[in-house]
């Protein structure tokens, strides 16, 4: 039972011009606590798209007159909040890629049955629940923000004259005054101030978080900058007896804001000293190629930073020493507020320590904090590829994400190539013929979707592994459009190497069913699919043998029970046959067998499964179980 059935009744839009499916879905939703409304064209569906509000939408792709396209794109103008699943069993690639593109939540292929679409169903709801969570979220914190970032006159002029009349005061323009008198103005003046540069920082942050700090992008030289703050944090070092060096003796062209650039560089500074005890801290910048960025560090030799701390530096308000009793004082916004600056400059910003050795800010930021142009020029194959290397192309629009997949491979025995577009990409795949791609989604210009798919289309390329690595979370789509793997960001630096090196041991299994029931294979092939698997259909023996001939699968799932031509008979043939040696078989059957019969099976196949014992769910299970365990000794 669905567990939508918990909630308020879910209105559900059921659009497909066969009237068997439209019957079976009005019957079996409505069971099942839905409230269903059908149409038996694009026309009517999105005539009752207007007229009444739907949770979910049902479209067939196949349709006379308007498309399921064309219906998905009308329904997402009336109703965009409503999640609508695609189904069909006739469409192509290119329009299952398209209805993802209009904003399909998924796709199902016909036939399918109904627990299958009710498991869609939830996740669909779940999401659309989660999206309206966020967005209201997102909505109160962006007034929150509105409402700080308007503040600034407000709060900024009284505590400019507290701040003011308390120096006057000290400055006796008034008369003289006690030295009692003058010990609380001094405090007075000292916590003003703080409280200022609390205010700032919070409004800044404000500012930054409602979208409202822009950038004055202007040429410069990154030597110039680091030297005027290094000239302004001098005094501050020297107060604490710590040495304050630059290891940035060429110029550094770049076109960015070097006010912003600056504070970056204020704070980070900042921060390192006041954590200092002795030693020092040092900057030092280098020029990156490919893409074209540059590098700081600020390094020092301070207390350092927990391991368990180190994903909390650059929360908002968040100090690691938050006791009543700690040294060092602070707001807590001053790394919060560096990372979204250098987040808008279109950077990111890392952090390694060690308790009692110091740490290392590192700031990647790109040469110039403009929108990258509508064309993109070809790119030229990298110099130092040799043909037998074996190269890894990285596919993504975040320069840090292919900074940090460069920095992932070093010394992994592969060289590393980006590319920050999917024109890119695909012109450097065409050059390098690469031994396998790293892809994004979620691009400008071109998406991953798009990219993928000529790929695969392009006879010279279809054969080079493809792993996606995207914050983006479709893997069924992604394996039936063939990649050999999906990596949800962030990714593991292991398990990204782990599965490159396996590619080298061959392309994925193939996987052959058999069996005359349309309900094992349809869910055997479309869960193996999302295993990554390579999978052949077979209804009968005659079949089975036929698919063998054409290509000798890894691994084959066989029914016993067969008309015509037996599993039994089957496995005689494989026997006879030397081409086919070494072939794993699954044998699985309904009929009770004779000791004779399992004796023989035991010698000959992986595993026995007796259908009627356990539910389809659980023998599917089970023999998943198996065959990555048979997978695994494989790969070793």
């Amino acid at each position: 039972m669905s567990k939508t059935m918990k909630d308020a009744t879910q209105n559900v839009l059921v659009i497909d011009d066969e009237t068997g499916l439209r019957d079976m879905l009005a019957f079996g939703l409505t069971d099942r606590g839905y409230r269903v409304v059908a149409a038996a064209s694009g026309e009517e569906g999105l005539e009752k798209a207007k007229h009444e509000k739907f949770d979910l939408v049902v479209s067939d792709i196949m349709m006379p007159g308007i498309g399921g396209v064309e219906v998905l794109k009308g329904i997402k103008e009336i109703q965009p909040e409503a999640e609508v699943i695609m189904a069909t069993g006739y469409a192509t690639l290119e329009t299952a890629v398209e209805s993802m593109k209009q904003g399909a939540f998924d796709y199902i292929p016909k036939p399918y049955g109904l627990d299958q679409l009710c498991v869609i169903f939830d996740k669909a709801l779940e999401r659309r629940s989660l999206r309206a969570k966020v967005g209201h979220l997102e909505e109160m914190n962006r007034l929150k923000s509105e409402f700080l970032a308007n503040m600034s006159h407000e709060l900024r002029t009284p505590m400019n004259a507290i701040i003011g009349y308390s120096s006057l005061l000290l400055d006796k323009v008034y008369g003289e005054i006690s030295p009692k008198q003058e010990q609380g103005i001094k405090r007075i003046d000292t916590n003003a101030k703080n409280l200022l540069q609390l205010i700032n920082n919070i409004l800044d942050l404000s500012k930054l978080a409602a979208g409202r700090m822009s950038l004055f992008v202007e040429p410069c030289d990154l030597k110039d900058i680091t030297e005027e703050v290094l000239g302004t944090m001098d005094c501050l070092a020297r107060e604490r007896k710590l040495t304050l060096t630059s290891d940035v003796s060429e110029p550094i062209l770049l076109r960015t804001d070097k006010t912003k650039l600056k504070q970056v560089l204020i704070n980070l500074i900042g921060n390192a000293i006041k954590f200092t005890h002795q030693g020092g801290v040092s900057i030092k910048a280098e020029a990156l190629t490919g893409p074209s960025r540059v590098r700081l560090y600020v390094q020092d030799t301070g207390i350092g930073i927990k391991d368990e701390d180190l994903p909390l530096v650059f929360e908002e308000f968040k100090q690691l020493d938050a006791s009543p009793t700690r040294e060092y004082g602070g707001t807590g916004l001053g790394l919060s507020i560096t990372k979204k600056i250098v987040e808008l400059f279109g950077g990111a910003i890392q952090v390694k320590s060690a308790v009692g050795v110091g740490s290392t800010f590192t700031v990647t930021l790109p040469m110039e904090s403009m929108a990258v142009p509508d064309e993109i020029p070809v790119s030229k194959a990298p110099e130092g590829v040799q043909n037998n290397q074996k190269v890894i192309l990285s596919i993504d629009d975040d320069p840090e994400v292919l900074a940090l997949l460069a920095d992932s491979l070093q010394g992994t025995g592969f060289k590393f190539v980006g590319a920050q577009s999917g024109q890119e990409g695909l012109a450097l795949a065409r050059q390098i013929h690469p031994h396998a791609v790293t892809l994004d989604i979620m691009m400008p210009h071109m998406d991953g979707w798009s990219v993928l798919q000529l790929l695969k289309n392009d006879p010279a390329l279809r054969s080079i592994p493809v792993f996606i690595i995207s914050i983006m979370e479709n893997k069924a789509l992604g394996f039936s459009l063939g990649v050999t793997d999906y990596i949800v960001k962030p990714f593991d630096r292991k398990e990204l190497l782990a599965k490159l090196k396996n590619c080298d041991k061959g392309a994925p299994h193939k996987v052959l069913v058999v069996d005359d029931d349309p309900a094992i294979t349809r869910l055997f092939e479309g869960d193996l699919k999302q295993e990554g698997y390579r999978v052949a259909i077979a209804h009968n023996g005659e079949e089975a043998l036929t698919e063998m001939s054409k290509e000798k699968p890894d691994i084959v799932f066989l029914d016993l029970m067969m008309p015509q031509i037996s599993g039994f008979e089957v496995l005689e043939a494989i026997d006879k046959d030397p081409s086919l040696d070494g072939m794993r078989v699954f044998a699985m059957t309904a009929k009770h067998l004779t000791p004779q019969e399992t004796q023989y099976l035991e010698q000959r196949v992986e595993m026995i499964v007796q259908k009627g014992s356990r539910s389809l769910e659980e023998i599917f299970s089970l023999l998943k179980e198996k065959l990555h365990a048979v997978k695994e000794a494989a790969a070793r």
